[in-house]
């Protein structure tokens, strides 16, 4: 009989506001625990044994919720890429030596690991107090939950179990950055010496194609995990074609024969049918203002829509209307110059905004109160904040960069991410004249995004099919 195993070892490192490849991870980790076409795993990868350790079902759906954050500190590079000098003592005194450099993080966690354990004792309301004099700002901001409740910040020990002992019939799944979280030869080594089978979820391989964006040792992490993964893979499943496209492209370089594929795109929130209660962040208004939902980093083009909007502020169009541009997500990595630029510029903070660390009903609330939404990344393996502005019925100009013009098709007005007239001049149209807008907004209504129920079903049956050495289960 095929089991599914899940691994959460990228999900389970998160602390924050999900990004696109967390909020993946999240839906279709959510999917697999409701899975009944059959038995289901989770697993997190313990860098220190470096196997694979079971997680409860009560642990996994705590870790799928966010509701806590495994603490990887002074543990070693799962990837093994930055080996550190301490990376190969003992645990015992590894803990030693971050309980003299790092004792605040060991408190942090020890306190999120007992409040975990005994969520009704009359000690933790102070030891919660004195979590919060022990955190710095940003982590106060991580760990504040839309209830008022707190994330946990807890120990590896705290989330895995035992050694999990692949079996025969096996389909190991390791979804998003699993890249930087395992070792994907030992695991490999692992699945095929027990007989299971290794399926990876790809989104792209954007960092290969394009390291000018990354940081040189995130760019050789990637580039030799993705080099490995084509070889020890039993199957990928890719969320695009133009992504599809582009790994055939990449192993044809390679000379290497890729494993199957299967593509199967993402889903999206269903936004019509959440709520939107509460007050917009101040200084917006509604239908006052132009989102563009993306995590700050260079590929995103924050740079472009920079530019357009002085020119939009000095000819007058954005002051005529009233209209403001406003950037959601938090900071990504290479963002020194973005930044720079973001906070040296003239109308940051009066028609150019930004807010980061926002949570799903604030975002929420910023779609439906948009007047239109903007998407100009130079590339995409898929693109989630177009098809969220459809979903919400939102006129969206987008950019044609990699997978996005597939993904939004005609619904959307896709113009090349490096056309900056172009940019100014449908901006320029779209906030002095809302009926220019308004076919873009007519298709946006009619615009049908997959849910993540059925995306999160078709992947984990695209990582459950049955290979051709597998016995196919009788028929009923």
């Amino acid at each position: 009989m095929r089991r599914l195993v899940v691994d959460l070892s990228s999900m389970a490192r998160w602390l924050g506001p999900p990004v696109g490849l967390v909020r993946v991870q999240r839906h279709y980790s959510a999917a697999a625990a409701a899975f009944e076409a059959c038995e289901v795993a989770f697993t997190v990868f313990d860098p220190v044994g470096r196997i694979l350790r079971r997680v409860s079902p009560q642990m996994a759906a705590e870790i799928i919720a966010g509701d806590i954050s495994c603490d990887m500190s002074f543990l070693p590079d799962p990837a093994r890429i930055k080996m550190r000098f301490y990376d190969r003592w003992p645990a015992w005194a590894r803990r030693l030596l971050m309980a003299i450099l790092r004792p605040r993080r060991i408190l942090i966690t020890e306190i999120g690991a007992f409040g975990r354990r005994n969520p009704g004792s009359p000690f933790l309301r102070f030891l919660e107090r004195v979590e919060t004099r022990l955190m710095k700002e940003n982590e106060r901001r991580q760990v504040a939950r839309e209830d008022g409740s707190r994330v946990r910040i807890v120990p590896l020990r705290t989330v895995a179990g035992d050694r999990y002992e692949l079996s025969p019939g096996d389909h190991l799944l390791l979804m998003n950055s699993d890249w930087a979280h395992t070792d994907v030869a030992v695991i490999s080594y692992a699945a095929r010496s027990a007989g299971a089978k290794l399926i990876v979820l790809l989104n792209d391989i954007i960092p290969i194609q394009f390291p000018e964006w990354y940081k040189p040792h995130d760019v050789k992490r990637f580039t030799d995990y993705v080099s490995l993964v084509i070889g020890l893979a039993d199957r990928f499943i890719l969320t695009s074609r133009r992504v599809t496209t582009d790994v055939e492209d990449y192993a044809a370089k390679l000379g290497v024969h890729l494993p199957e594929l299967r593509h199967v795109p993402l889903g999206c929130d269903s936004a019509r049918k959440s709520k939107a209660d509460g007050r917009l962040p101040d200084g917006l208004e509604a239908d006052r203002y132009i989102l563009f939902v993306s995590t700050i980093e260079p590929r995103k083009n924050h740079s472009l829509l920079m530019d357009v909007w002085r020119r939009l502020v000095l000819d007058g169009t954005a002051a005529h209307s009233g209209m403001k541009l406003v950037f959601v997500g938090r900071s990504g990595w290479m963002v020194d110059e973005v930044l720079a630029k973001l906070h040296s510029h003239p109308d940051y903070r009066k028609s150019l905004v930004h807010l980061d660390n926002v949570d799903d009903a604030t975002l929420s609330l910023l779609y439906r109160n948009s007047a239109f939404c903007v998407y100009p990344s130079l590339y995409e393996g898929y693109g989630l904040p177009p098809v969220e502005a459809l979903a919400y019925g939102k006129a969206l100009i987008a950019s044609t960069g990699g997978a996005i013009a597939e993904v939004v098709g005609s619904s959307g007005l896709c113009l090349d991410p490096l056309d900056i007239e172009g940019w100014e001049s449908a901006m320029r149209e779209w906030i002095t004249s809302p009926a220019a807008r308004a076919p873009y907004e007519a298709k946006a209504a009619a615009f049908v995004a997959r849910s993540w129920e059925r995306a999160g079903r078709e992947t984990l049956e695209a990582a459950l099919a049955p290979f051709a050495d597998e016995a196919r289960p009788p028929e009923e």
